[in-house]
């Protein structure tokens, strides 16, 4: 069966039109005007196309496709040749965007390794799935893509990088961990491993998550390219260390591309192609987007190919990457729990529909590794513009100083450091890299308030103690290589600090860091 192509889109934030009957099918009458007898025949063919686009999504539920999914670490929204970017090396993910649809509007709920990855295998954001901070472990009872697809009698396998706990949780009926080369700065993914395994895979179904450690730093040194190849993003300032920076960034690509190419080379090889979805997408973005809520730390780059059965082109729908689990289990025939965050892609993929989500959310506790201060943010996204809001910031806390609250040192050291003001809007649209703050803008009051309500009611529904007045938590964070001496940031959590302000409980303080 063939999918329905849907026409490039030449602006990606152009949303589609969606095909519309308009009780097409009837008689025409021969008085009618050429012209409303022509419009008459356009619409009774749309509403022909429309019903073969539905009719290809029913044809896809329980179709149990092998599944393949490729995970990059860390790589910018920007930075990448589907996105407009010429310079970048990008051969395999743009060869792959003219077999797939491409995602223009698909954005994670965190922009973090951990959060994001458990998100993705949960369809629960991270507030809900418990796993908000970095190197933190999901709820107890959280079920995840390694669960409901082996009860549906599929092999799951994840080959790669984990940087997701409990394992309990996660019953991989495989876990192919990366494997180390001379000369790079990660560990690559296991090619032998999982040429064995597809190999040997017979007729049962399987789901392999492919997650590379490419290009996340450290970065490859030893890199061919030079700062006249670099194409730098406008958020950030062409400095001489940040163009070297950039080439070994752009080297740490070209590897994540080498390593998809071969996992594409594997199911050709092994005539894998006609019954496998294949999936690419990047975990979050990274320079001056990783820790954060920006578009350029929580949009990312998405792309399915399944040849003959989904849709190509390019699509606007607003997607999540809590949409993986529901859909993955819709293809494999099971039935969707009611509880998930996200919902399936089918709609989308076979072509049916070209709206999605009303809104997706961001999430961003900004502590954890690195990135030591103490400011939550939250956020809201509904295509077009994107509301932000900063709950530690120095305007809250002279409000709560004057209201005789006491402050604790680091959230206000945290709202110092980073120095947003407490709401942001953005009109993503107009200004896709997040320059312009039209929170104050009285012609914009009506979106903000429609996003603010959205995002309010959206916190409450997954049982987020933040608000306009509530408590802001510290949490005792787990140690991590990259910062083993705290003396580095100045930084120590008091024992008497990492506890909910004014006594207030915080249900999420039942979330510890991995053991």
């Amino acid at each position: 069966m063939l999918g329905i192509e849907t026409r490039p889109l030449k602006n990606p934030i152009t949303k589609f039109k969606k095909p519309h009957c308009g009780g097409g099918c009837i008689k025409l009458n021969c008085e009618m005007s050429f012209f409303k007898k022509i419009a008459l025949l356009a619409s009774g063919l749309g509403c022909i196309l429309n019903q073969s686009a539905f009719s290809v999504e029913d044809d896809l539920r329980g179709t149990r496709p092998n599944i393949v999914f490729f995970l990059a670490d860390d790589q910018s929204f920007p930075d990448h040749a589907i996105n407009g970017n010429t310079k970048v090396p990008a051969p395999t993910t743009l060869a792959f965007s003219k077999e797939a649809l491409v995602f223009d509007r698909a954005y994670t709920g965190q922009a973090v390794c951990a959060p994001s990855r458990s998100m993705l295998y949960s369809g629960l954001y991270p507030i809900r799935n418990g796993c908000f901070l970095n190197h933190y472990s999901l709820r107890s009872g959280v079920k995840t893509i390694a669960a409901y697809l082996r009860e549906l009698d599929y092999q799951v396998i994840l080959a790669g990088k984990s940087h997701v706990n409990p394992r309990s949780q996660f019953p991989w009926s495989e876990h192919m961990n990366p494997v180390r080369e001379p000369g790079l700065p990660r560990p690559v993914i296991p090619l032998a491993e999982m040429d064995r395994f597809i190999a040997n895979s017979g007729d049962q179904p399987f789901c392999m998550i492919v997650a590379s450690e490419y290009p996340h730093g450290p970065y490859i040194k030893d890199t061919p390219f030079t700062e006249s190849d670099i194409q730098m993003p406008p958020y950030l300032p062409s400095t001489e260390g940040n163009l070297k920076r950039a080439t070994q960034y752009y080297a740490s690509i070209a590897q994540k591309e080498k390593e998809f190419q071969s996992v594409l080379n594997l199911l050709k090889q092994h005539n894998r192609e006609s019954d496998t979805l294949v999936l690419y997408a990047d975990d979050h973005g990274a320079d001056m987007g990783k820790f954060s809520v920006s578009d350029r730390g929580l949009r990312v780059a998405f792309m399915a190919r399944w040849p003959g059965k989904i849709a190509t082109g390019r699509t606007a729908a607003l997607t999540s990457f809590a949409d993986f689990v529901p859909t993955a289990i819709e293809l494999a025939g099971g039935t969707i729990p009611e509880n998930l965050d996200g919902k399936s892609l089918l709609p989308v993929l076979s072509g049916s529909r070209s709206k999605h989500h009303d809104y997706v959310y961001g999430v961003s506790h900004n502590q954890g590794i690195q990135r030591r201060s103490v400011f939550p943010q939250r956020s809201v996204h509904d295509g077009r513009y994107h509301y932000v809001r900063n709950f530690n910031n120095m305007e809250r806390i002279e409000r709560e100083r004057a209201a005789g609250k006491a402050i604790n040192y680091f959230l206000e050291r945290g709202a110092k450091e980073h120095g947003l003001p407490e709401e942001q809007l953005f009109d993503t649209q107009a200004d896709p890299f997040e320059f312009k703050n039209l929170a104050e803008d009285p012609l914009q009051a009506d979106t903000k308030a429609r996003l603010k309500a959205a995002l309010f009611t959206w916190m409450e529904l997954q049982n987020d103690h933040l608000s306009e007045d509530g408590a802001i938590t510290l949490f005792a964070v787990k140690k991590h290589s990259l910062n083993q001496t705290e003396k580095q940031f100045n930084y120590v959590v008091p024992k008497e600090h990492s506890a909910p302000v004014a006594g207030l409980v915080d249900p999420h303080a039942s979330t510890q860091p991995n053991p």
